[in-house]
């Protein structure tokens, strides 16, 4: 087996600093409309609301996604495939006999993207999320107060990436295999050390339909690296890796999964497409809070984020 870099180790300081915000000085803008129009929450008291489910997710799954925020960013509408791979196709009215597109978001967190998918208009019935923290659930139904608008049997947990092809019990996943259309999987690889990603791809692929006849969609975002690699989050005993890929071997891990036995002969092709990004805060409350630069406009010392679409078509006939 290849020997996997290790990058600089960082340590538990992403705890109080770069890793943890105490408050907010204000909800952000995209979020607060979001509360404001679909849970029906007033912008007075959005501060206060989202700090008491931050607080409550966090002390029991300190993630650094939870400790500065980052679920209120929305990603995935920010995701250059947003409005004509994501959501244009799931808005389109199905024809006759066909099989309406469905959307996975696997790691859902909160399922704050989920929420934004239902403002922005896709039928409920095609919206589906996932994840291995049922508490994360259970919280998102109280950030958004909407339990009486999406399905609950839609939320699937634990959501277990790396359920066994050959086991099925237990995998809540299982029940969409060969059915979603589009898969966003935002903040999950990087979870995991790299000699585990691809048992994660596998399962995605299992999860993605193969009678469409025309590609299928995966996307999202996550931490990345010029160089891939792994780095060691925590001290002692709750040390665990993290790994972190660039442009070139994220493009490799797809083609690689792919060639293998079990899909070499059900994929005719597969198109990944990476590009890196930082995210840059603003701190106005009336203006959008996030700006997206590209690797030009940013520090070369800065760790980038890497946003990602993987398009595979499947072969038809048997």
């Amino acid at each position: 087996m290849q020997e996997i870099p290790q990058l600089p180790f960082l340590g538990d300081e992403w705890r109080t600093s770069s890793g943890y915000t105490k408050t907010l000085s204000h909800v952000p803008k995209v979020m607060s409309q979001l509360l404001s129009s679909y849970s029906g929450i007033p912008k007075e008291d959005q501060l206060a609301h989202v700090q008491k489910l931050r607080d409550a997710a966090y002390a029991q799954h300190p993630y650094p996604c939870m400790g500065t925020f980052r679920f209120l960013d929305l990603d995935l509408a920010r995701h250059e495939a947003y409005m004509e791979h994501v959501l244009a196709p799931l808005c389109q009215p199905s024809a006759a006999g066909e099989p309406e597109p469905l959307f996975l978001d696997c790691g859902c967190c909160l399922g704050q993207e989920l929420r934004k998918l239902a403002v922005d208009g896709v039928p409920p019935r095609r919206l589906w999320a996932s994840d291995i923290e049922p508490r994360f659930i259970e919280l998102g139904f109280e950030l958004f107060r909407d339990a009486d608008k999406l399905p609950r049997d839609h939320f699937l947990c634990p959501g277990n990436v790396f359920a066994d092809r050959e086991d099925t019990v237990g995998d809540q996943l299982a029940v969409l295999d060969d059915r979603v259309t589009i898969l966003n999987i935002s903040a999950v690889f990087h979870l995991f050390d790299l000699h585990d990603h691809p048992r994660i791809v596998d399962r995605c692929l299992r999860l993605l339909r193969k009678d469409t006849g025309r590609p299928v969609l995966v996307l999202g975002s996550q931490a990345g690296s010029r160089e891939p690699g792994v780095q060691r989050l925590f001290h002692g005993t709750n040390s665990r890796p993290f790994g972190f890929h660039s442009g070139e071997s994220w493009e490799a891990l797809w083609r690689g999964v792919c060639g293998q036995e079990q899909w070499r002969d059900k994929v005719a092709a597969v198109e990944v497409k990476a590009k890196m990004f930082w995210r840059v805060r603003n701190q106005s409350p009336d203006t959008d809070e996030i700006n997206i630069l590209t690797d030009v406009d940013c520090d070369k010392d800065r760790n980038p984020l890497q946003m990602f679409q993987v398009w595979v078509t499947f072969k038809s006939g048997p």
